[in-house]
């Protein structure tokens, strides 16, 4: 089968987070696939403010950022968007000044640090994103814009653990990043990258099946599963390789290059 379109994580997978680098078969591949007629599809947990040492080098037809909250197509407008409500959000900020959490909001097209700046500033310096990063010591900037993540920096995860036990409504994944302590991204239960591919498939009037998608944590497992081909990182976990249909080499060894060599070829012979 021909597939149409390829969706690809950015940390761990196409990009080299801690020096900032994208192999040259990285980018020949995705040439290699545009080539092909494929649409090409940032699909990330960054937000867009995030994305623009990526962007420098890799031209995306759309983005589906922020784990599925906020899609947008190749000129930046907005094509469907799921922001946390505003209680939930009043709540986390709470929760953090209670237990003296890092927090950090993603707010689509900007990134705001709110709780114990230093090591969230430490954290973020880690992801190459400190020149999208601001300081917020009013706790206000929700207040006036719409929350699609929120990031918790915490060395003792229990009051988070009790805390989403009470917001069912909400989710929480475990950031797979070096930094002291223990990060977790915080989204809405329902909104994961699968859903806001759903909203660019629908876009293009395309299905799952005409879909290939690259990831490699646990953020990626259910864009993994539903596409035509999935594709793991050779970094990835057993448990999130479980949910590829195939597994690759790991993003400092040609990882994506290998994959669509092979997908290629594979669709060349049938």
């Amino acid at each position: 089968m021909k597939h149409k379109i390829a969706f690809i994580d950015m940390d761990g997978t196409l990009y080299q987070t801690e020096n900032d680098i994208i192999q040259e078969s990285t980018l020949a591949a995705i040439d290699q696939l545009r080539q092909a007629g494929y649409k090409i599809v940032a699909a990330t947990g960054r937000p867009l403010n995030q994305m623009k040492l990526i962007m420098d080098r890799v031209e995306f037809d759309y983005y589906v950022l922020i784990n599925g909250g906020y899609i947008l197509d190749r000129d930046l407008n907005e094509i469907n968007a799921f922001p946390i409500v505003q209680r939930t959000v009043n709540d986390l900020v709470q929760l953090a000044k209670d237990n003296e959490y890092g927090l950090m909001f993603h707010f689509g097209d900007a990134t705001y640090i709110y709780n114990d700046f230093y090591p969230m500033y430490y954290f973020s310096k880690y992801a190459n994103v400190l020149d999208s990063l601001f300081y917020d010591p009013t706790h206000s900037f929700h207040k006036r814009h719409r929350v699609f993540n929120a990031v918790i920096l915490t060395k003792d995860p229990a009051g988070l653990d009790a805390f989403m036990e009470a917001h069912p409504n909400l989710r929480s994944d475990l950031i797979n990043i070096k930094t002291e302590g223990i990060a977790y991204d915080i989204f809405n239960s329902a909104t994961d990258k699968a859903e806001g591919i759903q909203a660019v498939l629908d876009y293009e009037g395309l299905d799952w099946e005409d879909a290939i998608a690259f990831g490699d944590s646990t953020n990626d497992t259910q864009m993994l599963e539903k596409a035509g081909i999935g594709v793991a990182m050779g970094s990835a976990t057993d448990y999130v390789k479980s949910f590829a249909d195939i597994e690759t080499t790991d993003v400092y060894h040609d990882g994506i290059y290998n994959a669509v060599k092979q997908i290629l070829a594979q669709e060349a012979g049938e």
